[in-house]
């Protein structure tokens, strides 16, 4: 079964306005943080192509993940489940692992974990979900979370799911895969998310 990977980045980003650039061009560790997630996607071995969404919201995004030869699709960048479906029904592979640009600490192990697993229990999806302890001990703006087995989970924006049964928007049964590691937990949507997110990656470096 083949899966692809979807990088969103067509949205307004209308939190990470006061840095005075698109979101997924936000600079870290000097780099745009968009490139540094399709660095890691293209690490990964269960994952045959890596597509990023771009809308007109995000001009200079598009224009750099051109110029780099990456793989864009073009979305209309209005609502987030519409911008979906319309990048969905441009991929060819059967699973798509979906995940925010900004989700940069993402690495290519954990990614390649959660294929496994969802390739594993052959369902629809397979959603990544935080402890919402450990989302409130990293200091996460908490708007939504649900109980999962009586542990209540906050959904981080990554998944993986079935292409085709998305495109017809049918109802996607699926688990959580549980994961409390700063590679989800640190979603950058403000400037203070964007520090914390290059001090890590500067750690990570550091101990490299």
């Amino acid at each position: 079964m083949s899966v692809a990977a979807l990088i969103t980045a067509g949205g307004r980003g209308t939190r990470l306005k006061e840095m005075n650039t698109e979101k997924p061009m936000a600079t870290l560790i000097g780099r745009p943080m968009v490139d540094i997630i399709l660095e890691q996607l293209l690490a990964v071995d269960e994952i045959s192509s890596v597509y990023v969404s771009v809308s007109d919201n995000v001009p200079k995004t598009k224009e750099h993940l051109e110029q780099m030869g990456a793989k864009v699709l073009e979305t209309s960048g209005t609502e987030y489940c519409q911008d979906l479906i319309q990048a969905a029904e441009q991929i060819e592979e059967d699973h798509i692992f979906i995940c925010p640009a900004d989700l940069p600490l993402l690495r290519a192990e954990l990614i390649g974990e959660i294929v496994r697993e969802y390739l594993k229990r052959k369902e629809s999806s397979l959603t990544v979900g935080i402890p919402l302890e450990k989302a409130l001990e990293f200091g996460v703006d908490v708007t939504f979370y649900e109980k999962v087995d009586d542990e209540p989970l906050m959904p981080c924006g990554v998944s993986v799911v079935d292409r085709k049964k998305m495109i017809t928007r049918e109802f996607l049964p699926g688990g959580y895969f549980i994961a409390d590691t700063p590679d989800v937990v640190i979603n950058v949507n403000t400037k203070k998310d964007l520090v914390q997110a290059d001090k890590v990656l500067r750690s990570r470096l550091t101990c490299a």
